[in-house]
């Protein structure tokens, strides 16, 4: 990541801290799909969705619960691929220290998950913040990942500073629920998509996981998970994403051998709602393909 773009991260990891959004207690679940893993002291909780050959792992963005992730892995799953999501430390039942971390002790949370399940080699997926974890995950044990995608990645380049600073004043905890759709439809979905934000106003957030998970990355030395290890590496962004700009996967994929690039049109930095059918095939195809599972 480069200086300016850990400076507003970690500046707008900040901001998040003091955030006064309210947070939900726990993800809900089908039942028989959650799982409580004990790992290093900890507990992890996972929720499995599906059965067969291949197993995708996703983490979800920066301080958000796994039910961010939960539709699109049961899409995923309904396709034959077996899809684990998770919730971070200090979410939902899952626990552990926040301090003195890096992306790499959150990436052998993912390692732990794995391991529980009895698989050797998993496909990896990470939504903005996550593909941060999972590119460490990768990068610590290449010889374990079969793919890795990365769903709106960023860092590298920095969003103007109109969005900067409209991003600011959607972190701002005094500003209310109206202005906080208002702008929530403004940074994080294209134009004609603004309907889209009321989903997002009840996840829930933590806002001091989202300030740990910034303060990891930033503790995190560049080429410890920038190149995401070796595997197969699918880097999907939106054209018109304000907030993780589509030049970063433009980078990604212009330097990374082994790397494919996937452009989505109309849609901004909240992909999983704007396109979610687009960004199954993407993922689903791209694993099968490089896995040898049937279609």
């Amino acid at each position: 990541m480069s200086a300016a773009a850990t400076r507003w991260f970690t500046a707008m990891a900040a901001a998040i801290g003091v955030c006064g959004l309210a947070s939900i207690p726990h993800a809900r679940a089908d039942d028989g799909a959650r799982r409580l893993i004990s790992a290093h002291g900890q507990t992890i909780e996972a929720f499995v969705y599906g059965d067969g050959p291949e197993t995708l792992i996703m983490a979800a963005g920066n301080g958000r619960p796994a039910t961010q992730l939960m539709d699109l892995a049961k899409a995923i799953a309904s396709t034959g691929v077996r899809t684990v999501v998770y919730n971070y430390r200090g979410i939902g039942a899952s626990d552990g220290p926040l301090d003195g971390l890096t992306l790499v002790d959150y990436g052998n949370d993912v390692w732990a998950i794995a391991d529980a399940l009895g698989v050797q080699k998993v496909h990896l997926a990470g939504k903005t913040y996550g593909n941060r974890v999972m590119r460490a995950a990768s990068q610590t044990k290449p010889d374990r990942v079969a793919t890795i995608i990365l769903v709106g990645a960023g860092g590298e380049v920095l969003p103007s500073e109109e969005t900067m600073a409209l991003y600011k004043r959607y972190l701002d905890p005094n500003a209310p629920k109206a202005e906080w759709l208002s702008l929530q439809a403004q940074l994080m979905y294209a134009p004609g998509n603004e309907r889209l934000a009321e989903k997002d106003a009840g996840e829930g957030a933590f806002p001091a996981v989202a300030a740990a998970e910034a303060k990891a990355s930033d503790a995190t030395p560049k080429d410890a998970w920038t190149l995401g290890g070796t595997a197969p590496m699918l880097a999907i962004t939106c054209l018109l994403d304000r907030v993780a700009v589509p030049e970063n996967a433009f980078r990604i994929a212009q330097t990374r051998p082994n790397t494919w690039l996937a452009g989505l049109p109309g849609c901004g930095h909240n992909m999983i709602n704007e396109q979610p059918d687009e960004l199954r095939r993407l993922m689903v195809g791209f694993i099968q393909a490089r896995s040898g599972a049937s279609k």
